[in-house]
């Protein structure tokens, strides 16, 4: 596995949570910027309930369309902010519960998207998990770059069905 410091292409990052993730968030928050990266929290913005799949749309769309190099969603599991991230184009979102998943997921998946489940780690791991995504770089080349390339070739097929079937393709 390689790990390097973080790529030089990691400067913005796009942070979200909903309202089980919030403290998480926040509490992350400082780690980034620490590191000298730009963050823009996308929400929520308090602690009261709020639908995850609005912020995990706001976050993915925004890595998706280049506006941010990563992204990073919280909610209570992770599953659910997940699955409505990796349902836009581009996006390769992976919830990792401690440094293995974070390195692997970068390492051999590309993701893009960091999600963690907040109610299954404390700050001091979320921040382990961070730190070894950031520190880890894909290993392009081989396998893994086919197999990233191979997602890549099934999303353009599903959009491509989606549109000849005259629904509305994913967003990009």
């Amino acid at each position: 596995m390689t790990r390097s410091p973080a790529p030089a292409t990691i400067r913005r990052i796009a942070i979200g949570a909903d309202h089980g993730g919030f403290a998480l968030k926040t509490a992350l928050i400082p780690v980034l910027q620490a590191k000298g990266l730009e963050v823009a929290d996308l929400g929520t913005h308090s602690p009261e309930p709020c639908d995850y799949p609005t912020i995990a749309y706001k976050v993915a769309t925004a890595v998706a369309r280049g506006r941010f190099d990563h992204g990073f969603l919280l909610c209570k599991s992770g599953i659910g902010i997940a699955i409505v991230a990796n349902k836009v184009r581009g996006i390769r979102a992976g919830v990792c519960g401690d440094v293995y998943d974070a390195q692997h997921a970068r390492a051999h998946n590309n993701a893009n998207v960091l999600v963690l489940g907040a109610e299954k780690l404390r700050a001091p791991a979320a921040k382990q998990i961070v730190e070894a995504w950031l520190a880890t770089s894909f290993e392009a080349g081989g396998r893994h770059e086919r197999r990233v390339r191979q997602i890549a070739s099934i999303e353009r097929r599903l959009c491509r069905s989606q549109k000849a079937d005259g629904r509305s393709p994913r967003s990009q």
